[in-house]
């Protein structure tokens, strides 16, 4: 046999072998269902889950199909008996190891709590572990998960950008995997913050395809900030600039605009940071915590309208956006000891650094409500911006 009749052999060969495996795929992804976003909830006493199926040929480049895939909703006294309703339904296979985020209703984690949602997502093998968590304030996971997002052609997709590009301020906050919710839950020494989101405008317009064929929407979705735990429970909301603060308390190096007013007139000045940092230290006798914040950055606008080169001025600058940072860190301390919950992690740091008093403190009901939380705050001018005179 020559060397010609060799190469064309080969070729046939790979050709078939293209053919057979595209085949194999094809009929296989007929027989399967790949899932990007989990939604549960609970309503009458039953799950509610809500499963968004990515669909496969609106997500290839260049795609016009703007639906990028589809919903399935069913009841069950179990997640899984849900989701064999589902099977029933689509007559396929969902496959959970594509998801790309998990959301929880407010009445499933206010009512029941966190613990039975977790077991079912930590046993399945199927479910990714790194997998993020969400939670959706006011509406339900289904709602969230058939909305028609303008950036991204599934809700999930959107979601994990959002998240993605928190981190910037919010940092490993946001990472919200079923396994390290257990744990913390399990540690008993940190209460649990989990994002949520808002929907905003018409809902029932943002399930349309004509949300996303407009230059404004009439829907869209927002990552709002935190959601605060009393154990396994929803407790309370943040705020956006109460998430970015405790973000800030808790040692995250952010990358953030912080505006505090001057001490002369009603303008204001804005520092953008360039790093952040934060220490929390325990003391006894009586029992107290020392936060210290320490912020550099450079002034981006300015509205005082002062002389730069006086040293002086520099340092009440400084001063004035120390003392707004300081007071919304009060804000959120006093926030958090009235609704008798740890989003700053106070029983952690006494549980890693003074051992003993922990023993003696843990078993105490709500003993964070009464101690002193000592704030100090450091910002360093790095450059100056722009100035309005």
């Amino acid at each position: 046999m020559n060397l010609s009749k060799l190469r064309l052999i080969s070729i046939l060969f790979i050709l078939l072998g293209t053919i057979v495996v595209g085949y194999i795929k094809s009929n296989q992804l007929n027989e399967v269902e790949l899932v990007s976003g989990l939604g549960i909830d609970q309503i009458d006493g039953q799950y509610a889950v809500t499963l968004q199926i990515f669909n496969p040929s609106a997500n290839q480049k260049n795609s016009v199909d703007p639906t990028g895939g589809f919903t399935y909703t069913q009841n069950g006294k179990t997640i899984p008996e849900a989701i064999e309703k589902i099977k029933k339904e689509s007559l396929k296979e969902p496959i959970l190891d594509t998801l790309q985020v998990v959301t929880l209703g407010e009445k499933l984690v206010k009512g029941e709590g966190l613990n039975e949602t977790l077991d079912f997502l930590v046993r399945n093998p199927r479910v990714p572990a790194s997998i993020n968590t969400i939670i959706v304030k006011d509406d339900s996971p289904e709602s969230f998960l058939t909305l028609f997002t303008p950036q991204e052609k599934l809700t999930a997709l959107y979601t994990n950008t959002m998240l993605r590009n928190s981190k910037a301020v919010w940092g490993n906050l946001v990472n919200t995997s079923s396994e390290r919710i257990l744990s913390y839950l399990s540690d008993h020494t940190s209460d649990i913050i989990i994002p949520y989101v808002e929907i905003h405008g018409d809902i029932e317009q943002g399930m349309t395809k004509g949300n996303i064929e407009r230059f404004s929407p009439a829907s869209h979705i927002s990552l709002e900030g935190f959601a605060t735990f009393k154990g396994e429970k929803l407790h309370s909301y943040l705020t956006n600039e109460e998430s970015n603060t405790l973000a800030l308390m808790k040692g995250m190096d952010q990358v953030v605009n912080i505006s505090a007013p001057c001490a002369d007139s009603d303008n204001e000045i804005t520092i953008e940071t360039i790093t952040t940092s934060s220490s929390l230290k325990t003391a006894k006798d009586p029992l107290s915590f020392h936060l210290k914040v320490k912020i550099k950055g450079n002034l981006e606008q300015i509205g005082c309208g002062k002389d730069f080169t006086n040293l002086s001025f520099k340092k009440s600058l400084e001063s004035q956006i120390e003392k707004k940072i300081k007071a919304d860190m009060h804000a959120v301390i006093n926030k958090s000891q009235e609704d008798g919950t740890d989003v700053l992690g106070l029983k952690d740091a006494l549980y890693r650094q003074k051992p003993k008093v922990w023993k003696e403190k843990r078993n105490e009901k709500d003993f964070l409500s009464k101690v002193n939380v000592d704030t100090h705050v450091d910002v360093q001018f790095v450059r100056f911006g722009h100035i309005k005179q």
